[in-house]
Order: structure tokens, then C-alpha cells, then sequence
């Protein structure tokens, strides 16, 4: 379960349009300022709020920070659906993942949003201010290690480390691949960035594979 601010029955009775306006604006500026130096007067101001509105919603710029990334990681679900882990079991483990890595490749490319949360995932941003996204890795990395057992079970992921030493060292790897993308995504034509991609999954069938 994802983190809710303090308000969330209040800010579930805000008409769709002043919340899809909140979100962009306060999910640019925390993407592009960081926590720490992002302005909620910015964010008050272009959403026609009142500093007494804002406070009626939100207790503190950290709850407003975990409502932002659950509401990007609900619409980010709304695109793509996340196979269940034993979807990829079999002798067609790797074709099948590299399929939904495309998928999720794709995403990332078409939807702002994608790239917005990871900007706001790897800001420099307080303990405090993190529980959700916290919450967000904890599912993905429990994701990511079913779906390394149902590998491991099919004998197409090798098994000669320690499954937790092989679990964190690939999500790991994931992490780096991603903030680093995420860090740099301007600095590549979208066919570069498809070039990035597809030597990141070859990288980890490499590492991974049998």
C-alpha cells in the first residue's frame, strides 16, 4: 500500500480538474527544483489556491510530495499492466521478459509522467518526504525477485550466487540503469535511447542468463 496524505478524504471530493492541475504543477516543480528547494507558494500560486486551501488538503510539502507520486504511479498503471511474476515461467522466460521491457520502454517514452516520477524518485529529498517512494522500490524489488525465482525454477537464470545476493545485486543494477537513464534522458535522440535500452537488457542477460 502507497502512503495517502493526512487529507485524502478531502482531497478525494477536489473536482477532477483542480487535482489534475495540482499534480502537474507541484510534480514539475519538485522534478525540476527538488524537494528541498521546491516553492509551494509556486505551486499555490498557479494552482489558484489559497495557502488556507492548500493547508485544508495537506499538512506539509511531504504529504503533498507522497500524494504526487501516488497519483503518478496510479496513472503510470493506468498504461501498462504488470505481469504476474510466474506469467514469465519457462523456456520463453527471457523473450517474454524482454517483451514487457519494450513495453515498459515504450511508456517511458510516450508518457511525461514516467519521466517526472523517476526526476522525483531520485531528487535529493529528505527521509521524511520518502515514505512512499520508499514503499514504491519495496514492491518493485519484491517484483523483481519473484520473477528471478520463477528463472531460477525454469533453469534460464543461473544459480551459482546466493538467491539474496543475486536478488539485490540485480536490483541494484536496475537502480543505476534507471537513475542514470533518468539523468540523462535529454542528452539522447529518442533512437539513442532506444540503443541505451536494448544494451541495458542485453547487460542483464548477460549477467543473468544460463
Amino acid at each position: 500500500m502507497y502512503a495517502r496524505p493526512v487529507d485524502a478524504g478531502r482531497i478525494g471530493r477536489m473536482p477532477a480538474d483542480r487535482r489534475r492541475r495540482l499534480v502537474e504543477v507541484a510534480a514539475a516543480e519538485f522534478a525540476t527544483a527538488g524537494f528541498e528547494n521546491a516553492s509551494l507558494n509556486n505551486i499555490i500560486s498557479q494552482c489558484g489556491m489559497s495557502k488556507s486551501s492548500f493547508y485544508y488538503l495537506f499538512a506539509s510539502k511531504s504529504d503533498l510530495f507522497g500524494f504526487v507520486v501516488r497519483e503518478l504511479m496510479d496513472s503510470g498503471a493506468a498504461e501498462i499492466a504488470i505481469p504476474a511474476p510466474e506469467e514469465f515461467a519457462g523456456h520463453d522466460f527471457w523473450r517474454l521478459l524482454e517483451e514487457f521491457f519494450w513495453e515498459l520502454v515504450r511508456a517511458s517514452q510516450q508518457h511525461e509522467a514516467f519521466l517526472t516520477l523517476g526526476r522525483m524518485f531520485y531528487s535529493d529529498t529528505p527521509d521524511a518526504a520518502k515514505a512512499t517512494v520508499t514503499e514504491v522500490w519495496a514492491g518493485v524489488r519484491a517484483w523483481v525477485e519473484e520473477v528471478l525465482r520463477v528463472g531460477r525454477r525454469s533453469g534460464v537464470v543461473r544459480d551459482d550466487l546466493p538467491e539474496a545476493l543475486q536478488y539485490s545485486l540485480t536490483f541494484r543494477i536496475l537502480q543505476v540503469f534507471d537513475e542514470w537513464a533518468v539523468a540523462h534522458f535529454d542528452d539522447f535522440a529518442p533512437a539513442e535511447l532506444h540503443a541505451l535500452a536494448d544494451a541495458q537488457f542485453a547487460t542483464i542477460r548477460r549477467l543473468l542468463g544460463v
